[in-house]
């Protein structure tokens, strides 16, 4: 009994042996360059001993890709997507996609040595979960495109490509190398980290500011924003203050902006200056108005010049059809006294809606 084990520990080793000289060969001279007479002297074995345990180099290749992909499906299984907030999202998407190729860099020089190639191998022994992969990230960039919280013009699977583009320049580089693109000195995580960072702010908010260059002696001009907050008689609950308090936060996280909070109709009314936007946030339980949104509304009436040519914002709150229903009355009484109603669509999202009201009111 003692000497199989002994003899079937040896073998694995050598399969172990094979599997690691085939592997590092694939990854850095490619399936196509790659003899087995090279595997083997890598290996420090002979030609029959590798044909003994792979039959072909096509079933090396095979063997090779199955345990890298064992390797990348454990990294990714860590990973959970459910955070609400599309830029932690896109954050952790950019953190981990990085860090696994780090960590199984020979998977992915090995992929773009045969797609180089041109040849059609690692698709075929690829793993089911590396499509499903693609599939699901596209598909919560086209929810995002959808909802108003990244360029409708994007082409969700080309996001994808190119961020991953992105990575590919930074995997495979030593500590050095990293220094000299960077800069700066550290440990390899350290530099690893910096790259991270600046991937994340480059998907997030671009290159240029604002989508324009800024010259470093311009002035940049406060924008205003006013929030008037309306919340239903009958909501005894915490949910729209949440909301409001998400809102806030995010708003005053944009650049050059300034946000006033009003929370009664009276106390706006003293500062009703024509500003660049005005949000309104309310709720609603049966589909009813509530008071203090009622006299602002009355008081538009009779005063429209205060909502002419200007971006009005409505978050009405609830996850039910009445909330729906008030929306859009509420946006079509705005376009009627002649200003802009920022319309929102049923499946936004909080910080989708916020990203469509900074697109079109050019915050």
């Amino acid at each position: 009994m003692t000497q199989s084990i002994k003899v079937d520990e040896q073998k694995i080793n050598m399969q172990e042996k094979i599997l690691n000289s085939a592997e590092d060969l694939f990854a850095n001279s490619s399936y196509s360059a790659t003899r087995i007479s090279d595997i083997a002297t890598k290996a420090g074995v002979n030609q029959a001993l590798v044909h003994y345990y792979f039959s072909t180099k096509e079933k090396l290749y095979e063997a090779v890709l199955e345990r890298l992909f064992r390797q990348w499906e454990t990294l990714l299984e860590k990973q959970s997507w459910e955070n609400i907030d599309p830029e932690l999202v896109l954050r952790q998407y950019i953190q981990t996609h990085f860090e696994i190729k780090c960590k199984v860099p020979n998977l992915y020089k090995i992929f773009h040595k045969e797609t180089l190639d041109g040849g059609k191998l690692f698709d075929q022994y690829a793993s089911s979960q590396w499509v499903k992969d693609f599939q699901d990230k596209s598909e919560m960039f086209k929810g995002w495109r959808q909802a108003g919280i990244i360029n409708p013009l994007a082409n969700e699977q080309v996001i994808l490509f190119c961020l991953w583009g992105m990575m590919n320049q930074f995997y495979y580089r030593d500590v050095e190398s990293l220094m000299m693109i960077t800069g700066h000195s550290g440990s390899k995580e350290q530099l690893q980290e910096g790259i991270v960072d600046q991937m994340v702010k480059l998907a997030q908010h671009g290159l240029l500011v604002h989508g324009q260059a800024k010259n470093e002696t311009d002035t940049e001009r406060v924008r205003q924003i006013q929030v008037l907050y309306a919340p239903s008689d009958h909501d005894v609950s915490s949910e729209s203050d949440d909301e409001l308090t998400m809102i806030l936060d995010t708003m005053n996280n944009w650049r050059s902006c300034s946000v006033q909070l009003y929370r009664s109709f009276a106390e706006w009314q003293q500062y009703q200056q024509s500003n660049e936007l005005l949000f309104v946030v309310t709720s609603t339980k049966y589909g009813e108005i509530s008071n203090e949104l009622m006299k602002w509304l009355d008081y538009a009436q009779h005063h429209p010049s205060l909502i002419a040519d200007r971006y009005v914002a409505i978050w009405t709150s609830k996850e039910r059809l009445a909330p729906d229903a008030l929306q859009r009355n509420l946006e079509d009484g705005i376009n009627r006294l002649g200003g802009f109603a920022i319309s929102r669509v049923t499946n936004h999202t909080i910080y989708g809606y916020l990203n469509r009201c900074a697109k079109m009111s050019g915050i």
